[in-house]
Order: structure tokens, then C-alpha cells, then sequence
């Protein structure tokens, strides 16, 4: 697989939630690049050429999408010479923490023209305002949904045998592990890094899941209790960890303490959490339903207007994040007419020449 995708960061029922600190870490790269500058200044456009030159050389790249917006990039990573281009403004401001040795800011922002930007510095005020605002609207309907979404999970909690549900977890994660050809012989314990393959953004919602379990076994978690399929993901995760095998977590948007698949790269295995209970796509299937008695629920219909509730508010939640989008649009447009973009071609073209062999 030549290109990866996932996001590090998320719009989330707690806000923007990060986990930028698994994906660029300076302790396991050669060098990361910063980049800086204002909206439209071509950080995004940066890092998309760099990664596409990459590609036509022949080395895999990974892509860390924006949350807000899935067009745009957070940043890049090439693993095989572990190095990473990243987007260092807020909301996942990055500063340098090896400078010189690892890190190195790339200030895009030499090439604006402030004193075309400062004779529209009202405008660009009232617009960032105005964006703020409506990110605070999306966060608040998020958080709703979030409490909407633990008061369903608590009425499947209440109909779940988690006694079966922990036989289950051995049970499966026996199986799992025995399937695998591949013995590990690293006696250390695993680490875990931590992403997510899935958005709320400006464009709805995304989900590059399926890219990523493509040329993978993939055994799948079927159920509506998520509580129940992250815990087991976590049971699974710690006993691959405590066999010595690296783990990539990736966390449910909503809940993103939550695990919603697990990759176990040296296995070349992934455990996803799927409504599509097709044996027919996956490796295996883990049908939950079996432990969850779904006739015991009291008030049916007070669990359907939960659902109905939690669905409309994810769905307002979308709409604010796409006000937001058209009024980021607007502050670009404000830089762009500022940049020299010719300033940040030939500055792109001297740090390809470092990998251009």
C-alpha cells in the first residue's frame, strides 16, 4: 500500500481531541518539518506535492487528513526515512522540542505581504470571529450527542451478559492469536499508537477504514452495544501488547477514549467494529448480539427517540462544521491574495532537493 490515510486529531463530544503526539513523534523521526503561516498561505498544498513526488520515487506515504476538513492535510509521514511535514498552527499547534537536530520550522509566512493583509485586518477579525462561534455551536451539539449516545449504550449495558461477554473476550482473542503464523519473538512489551480512521468533518462523515483493512485479515466485531466491542478491541490490544507485538489504535470520533478497530501490523491483522455482518468480507465475524438480550430492553420506544435524537445532532453538528468550512474559504481567499507563491515554490523545491536521490 503506497498511500495511507487517517487523521490524528477529531471534532469530538469533548472538543478537539488530539493524539498528535503518537503520530509525530520527534524520539522516532530523523526530521520533522513545522510548517507555519496563516490559512491559505499553501501549507496543505506543501505537503500534498511533497507526498505525491514521494510516492513517484517509490516510498509509501502516510496522510494525516484535517478533521474539520478532510480535503486539506495535517501532515505527512514517510516512514522509510522517517520523516514528517506537519501543520504547526492551532488547533494542534506544534513547536519544535529537538530543535536543529529533529525539528525545523518552515515559516510560510515569510512570504505573505502583511501590508496587503493589514488593509483588510477588520474583515479577517470578524471572519475569525465568526468562525470561532460557529465551531463552539458544533462542539456543543457534539457533546450533546455524546451524552445522548452513553444513555443508549447504558440501556444495551443493562441487557448485556457481560459474564458470556468475558468468556467471549478469551475465547476470541485465543482464537485470534492462534491463527496467526507469525510468531513473535520480542519479549518486550508492545507499544500502542493512537489514531483515527474516522471524521465528523465539513464534508460529512468520513471513514478511511476501508482503505485501510485492504490486503489485511480482517476479522470483524457485529453488535449494537459499542461499549462492549470497544472493550473487547482493548482486551485484544493488551494481550497483543503483552505478547510483544506493536498495536495501531484507532478511536471512535465521538468517544475518543473508545477504541473502534485495532491493526496489528506485524500480524497484518485488523479487528474492526462493523454493522455489516457479511462473513462473506472478513476473515471472521464476532457476533455480540448473541450476549445481549435486546427483548429485556423496558421502554422501547424511549430508546428510539434516543437514536433519533443522538442522529439529528450529529447531523446539525455537520452542518455548523461546514459554516465553518466557507468561512475558513474566506480567510484563505484574504492571505492568498497576499502570498508569493513563487517565494514558496523554490523554497518546497530546496527541501526536495535533501530527498531528491
Amino acid at each position: 500500500m503506497k498511500e495511507k490515510h487517517v487523521f490524528a486529531g477529531n471534532n469530538t463530544s469533548v472538543g478537539f481531541y488530539s493524539y498528535f503526539n503518537y503520530t509525530f513523534n520527534p524520539e522516532e523521526a530523523n526530521h520533522i518539518y513545522i510548517l507555519k503561516g496563516g490559512p491559505g498561505v499553501g501549507k496543505s498544498s506543501f505537503m500534498k506535492k511533497f507526498g505525491a513526488r514521494m510516492i513517484k520515487k517509490g516510498y509509501e506515504v502516510e496522510y494525516v487528513h484535517c478533521s474539520s476538513d478532510n480535503d486539506s492535510l495535517d501532515g505527512i509521514l514517510i516512514p522509510k526515512l522517517k520523516i514528517a511535514l506537519v501543520d504547526g498552527t492551532a488547533p494542534h499547534t506544534i513547536d519544535p522540542k529537538i530543535p536543529g537536530a529533529v525539528d525545523e520550522i518552515i515559516n510560510l509566512g515569510n512570504y505573505l505581504d502583511s501590508k496587503k493583509l493589514e488593509e483588510n485586518k477588520q474583515e479577517i477579525m470578524l471572519v475569525n470571529k465568526k468562525k470561532s462561534n460557529i465551531y463552539k455551536s458544533a462542539y456543543r451539539y457534539l457533546e450533546c450527542a455524546g451524552l445522548i449516545s452513553e444513555e443508549i449504550q447504558s440501556i444495551y449495558d443493562e441487557v448485556t451478559n457481560y459474564n458470556k461477554f468475558w468468556y467471549l473476550s478469551k475465547e476470541v482473542s485465543s482464537k485470534f492469536f492462534t491463527s496467526s503464523l507469525q510468531e513473535n519473538e520480542n519479549q518486550s512489551p508492545g507499544k500502542i499508537k493512537k489514531l483515527f480512521s474516522e471524521a465528523y468533518t465539513a464534508n460529512g462523515y468520513i471513514q478511511y477504514t476501508e482503505s485501510l483493512c485492504k490486503g489485511k485479515k480482517v476479522w470483524a466485531i457485529n453488535g449494537k452495544n459499542k461499549n462492549a466491542s470497544s472493550k473487547l478491541l482493548q482486551y485484544i490490544a493488551n494481550e497483543a501488547m503483552e505478547r510483544g507485538y506493536d498495536v495501531e489504535g484507532y478511536y471512535d470520533p465521538l468517544t475518543p477514549e473508545k477504541l473502534q478497530h485495532v491493526f496489528i501490523p506485524q500480524l497484518n491483522a485488523m479487528i474492526i467494529t462493523s454493522e455489516d455482518s457479511s462473513r462473506k468480507r472478513y476473515n471472521a465475524v464476532i457476533n455480540l448480539n448473541h450476549i445481549i438480550n435486546y427483548k429485556k430492553i423496558k421502554n422501547q420506544e424511549e430508546l428510539e427517540n434516543n437514536i433519533q435524537l443522538y442522529e439529528l445532532l450529529i447531523n446539525l453538528a455537520i452542518i455548523k462544521l461546514s459554516e465553518t468550512k466557507k468561512e475558513h474559504e474566506n480567510l484563505e481567499a484574504y492571505y492568498a491574495k497576499s502570498m508569493d507563491f513563487k517565494g514558496v515554490d523554490k523554497c518546497f523545491e530546496e527541501l526536495y532537493k535533501k530527498y531528491e536521490k
